[in-house]
């Protein structure tokens, strides 16, 4: 082969080459070594030296332009496909900046739906801006849900109008603690239902434009304001954006927001030191309750594209303030919006006496303050509300007097009162406890008594109202008159036992003081064992009835309607007479136990004594049990005649000898004595009852008549022959198989099921 040309070798030939021609031997010597390597380097320095000299400019030039030819292919394509990527070459009317330049071309409305489509999206709504960008909303399909906001350029492709995006922002909806957050500065969930915070996010819905805005912000002018906005449980709630109009066009997000009021948030004229400037203002007002956030917009301190910001004015407390100013933010806090004014005047006054004014974060609390206070005011003049809601609005002003003079007035029922207790209770109690700190009003102690009443009950509210140094005189009617939250219980009907008390003194227990005694009259103590709440009867102790107004008690047992107790006395051969007792007082044990303070003919004393059973008493009308339907022993098969027979055979032979054969004893049973169709365990299928009075067998000195039931097959379902559960009679009502029993020496309901 041939040996290349001397010039073509490259620097790694050249030194395999020279260090060949060296021909250097291993030298032991290591200073014969180093003088080797010294002539080596010298060989090799000057050949990389002659190569050097062989390489002219013009080779330089051709290796530098390869990449400058590549960028100029690059930048034609890059034209070609979209013109505007390239600012220098694009129209005058293109943007200055937006995004992903390559590939972000301009496109039709068509277009862009097509490709939203695609994802399950679409345009929704849109603002034509006066500087030429558009903002569309970006909606899921199915939901109406916003995802984004866009903002388009709008820009001439070849003689047709498209949009170029110029930046977008994701929505991603508003925290659902945050929006249900006011409601729960008065809430009144039990445990379960309390609102917990959690990282749901509710969607929003709409973007609307916010209208009569500040005309210039520091060195901003003509910004817009928008807000994005949903809708729960009447709650509105969304996000502010301001949409900076220079070069650099985009749209900056604010502060969310949320109304229980349901509104948007809106401009006003809040602030006296900037009337000329509006606020941003949010309504979290409930119902009676005002309350404002106002935010004042400014100029960003921070050298960045967000140059707006907006400040929340608070009730943040200044230091080095006087005591009245103190006083003033801490009823404002709770919502005494008046008294807080009232107590930042005595302060405003002091400076003016002082020849001073307030210094502008100061003024802007007062502002505030006034807000709220004027709406306040302008209420509990004008009340246009309901007994309740016009206590209710004078407590907000903090007019105590007024309000108590509402709720002692005995025109009114007070069951207005009682219900805007029931729902404003935690309103009335901040409130009152908070104005306690500064005074021992007793119209103010009275109403913290009455939430006290609502909360806890009656007894606890006595007692609060005694720890607080409230004469009993001052609040035993109201409380009485205003315990009206409501029973669950729906009484319609007593049933109980009596006892002879004397003629005397009635004792001191009594609930309402009892009258006295006509002559010939006596007092007796009732005391109840049944209650038919609704359609089905219960057994006492009634727990819903304890810790509860005398009025109220009365009104609901039906007293107040209807005040006549019946009373049903038993002979020994079943045989029975009534009597009459009127209701005048009663009482209700912790435990729920109900007695009833009667007054009745002293003649009925001594035959309370001899009725066979305690006498029975009751409320609400007469006794009246339903009728059963006789029944033909012939249309019973055999085998349930046999059942039966054998059943009451077995229960008298538990009692004594029978002087008679099963065999006698069933013929005489099916020609004497007289079964009765009654439904007892309310399943549907009736049962038989057997009822025998003494005449018929003779068990001694009790209660008759004697019962026996038996299920529809005949079976033994129950018997009072021996004594331990004596059976009255079937209960009135629409629940079947109620029983009225006694058990020693008690009325109890006993059901078969």
């Amino acid at each position: 082969m041939e040996s290349l040309p001397e010039s073509s070798k490259s620097v790694g030939d050249l030194v395999k080459t020279d260090r060949g021609a060296l021909g250097v031997d291993r030298v032991v010597d290591q200073s014969t070594e180093l003088q080797a390597n010294q002539v080596l380097d010298k060989k090799l320095n000057k050949k990389v030296s002659d190569l050097c000299d062989r390489l002219t400019w013009s080779d330089l030039g051709i290796v530098l332009s390869i990449p400058l030819v590549g960028w100029l292919i690059a930048v034609g394509i890059i034209y070609l496909v979209n013109p505007l990527a390239i600012s220098w070459l694009a129209s005058s009317d293109a943007p200055a900046f937006y995004p992903n330049s390559l590939w972000n071309i301009p496109k039709s409305i068509k277009q862009i739906q097509e490709e939203l489509g695609r994802s399950q999206l679409k345009l929704g709504e849109n603002y034509n801006l006066k500087t030429g960008e558009v903002i569309y909303t970006v909606l899921e399909t199915e939901t109406q849900n916003i995802r984004e906001i866009r903002l388009y350029q709008t820009v001439w492709d070849r003689g047709i109008e498209k949009l170029l995006l110029v930046s977008t922002m994701t929505i991603a909806g508003i925290d659902e603690y945050f929006v249900r957050s006011p409601l729960l500065k008065y809430a009144t969930y039990s445990p379960p239902e309390r609102l917990q915070p959690n990282r749901n996010r509710l969607p929003l819905k709409k973007l609307a434009l916010i209208e009569n805005p500040p005309k210039q912000i520091g060195d901003q002018k003509d910004g817009l304001w928008f807000t994005t906005s949903g809708r729960v449980d009447g709650i509105a709630y969304g996000q502010i954006y301001y949409f900076v109009t220079d070069k650099r066009s985009q749209l900056v997000e604010l502060e969310s927001w949320t109304s229980a009021a349901g509104e948007l948030p809106k401009w006003r004229s809040i602030l006296t030191s900037n009337l000329n400037s509006p606020q941003l203002v949010v309504n979290q007002s409930q119902e009676f309750e005002p309350m404002f956030l106002v935010y004042q917009p400014e100029e960003a301190i921070a050298t960045s594209i967000k140059k707006v910001q907006l400040r929340q004015i608070n009730l943040n407390e200044a230091k080095n303030q006087p005591k009245a100013y103190q006083d003033a933010l801490l009823m404002a806090s709770v919502g005494l919006w008046s008294p807080a004014l009232g107590k930042f005047n005595i302060m405003v006054d002091e400076l003016r006496s002082q020849g001073k004014t307030l210094a502008p974060f100061l003024q802007e609390q007062y502002d505030l303050i006034s807000l709220h206070a004027k709406i306040t005011s302008e209420r509990a003049d004008n009340p246009n509300a309901n007994i309740g809601e016009k206590a209710l609005i004078n407590i907000i002003d903090g007019r105590w007097s007024e309000a108590i003079a509402i709720a002692n007035d005995t025109t009114y029922k007070g069951d207005r009162i009682a219900e805007m207790l029931e729902k404003y209770h935690p309103h009335i109690w901040q409130r009152a406890m908070t104005m306690l700190t500064f005074t021992n009003a007793t119209e103010i102690k009275l109403w913290g008594g009455l939430v006290v009443l609502q909360r806890n009950g009656l007894r606890r509210a006595e007692n609060w109202l005694r720890e607080q140094k409230v004469d009993a005189k001052d609040f035993n009617q109201l409380l009485q008159r205003l315990d009206l939250a409501p029973i669950l219980l729906k009484p319609q009907q007593l049933l109980g036992s009596v006892t002879y008390i004397g003629k005397g003194n009635a004792g001191s227990e009594w609930f309402l003081p009892p009258p006295k005694l006509e002559s010939g009259q006596a007092w007796y103590e009732v005391r109840i064992d049944l209650m038919k709440d609704g359609d089905k009867w219960r057994n006492d102790p009634f727990s819903e009835l304890s810790d509860r107004s005398s009025i109220l008690l009365w009104r609901i047992l039906g007293l107040s309607i209807n005040n006549n107790l019946g009373v049903v006395l038993y002979d020994g051969y079943g045989k029975s007479q009534t009597s009459f007792l009127t209701a005048q007082s009663l009482w209700v044990g912790d435990d729920g136990q109900l007695k009833i303070l009667a007054s009745g003919e002293a003649s009925l004393a001594p035959l309370l004594t001899k009725s066979i059973i305690p006498p029975l008493v009751t409320s609400g009308g007469t006794f009246d049990p339903p009728k059963g339907t006789s029944v033909d022993w012939q249309t019973l098969s055999p085998k349930v005649i046999e059942r039966i027979i054998r059943s009451m055979y077995s229960e008298l032979q538990r009692n004594g000898q029978v002087s008679m054969s099963i065999e006698d004893f069933g013929v005489l049973a099916q020609q004497q004595w007289t079964l009765t169709s009654v439904n007892l365990d309310g399943f549907g299928k009736s049962e038989y009852l057997l009822l025998l009075d003494r005449s018929q067998v003779d068990l001694g000195d009790r209660h008759y008549p004697l019962a026996i039931a038996f299920s529809s097959d005949g079976s033994l379902i129950f018997s009072d022959m021996n004594g331990g559960r004596i059976w009255l009679d079937v209960l009135p009502s629409s629940t079947e198989g109620q029983i009225l029993t006694l058990r020693n020496r008690r009325y109890e309901v006993w059901n078969f099921r």
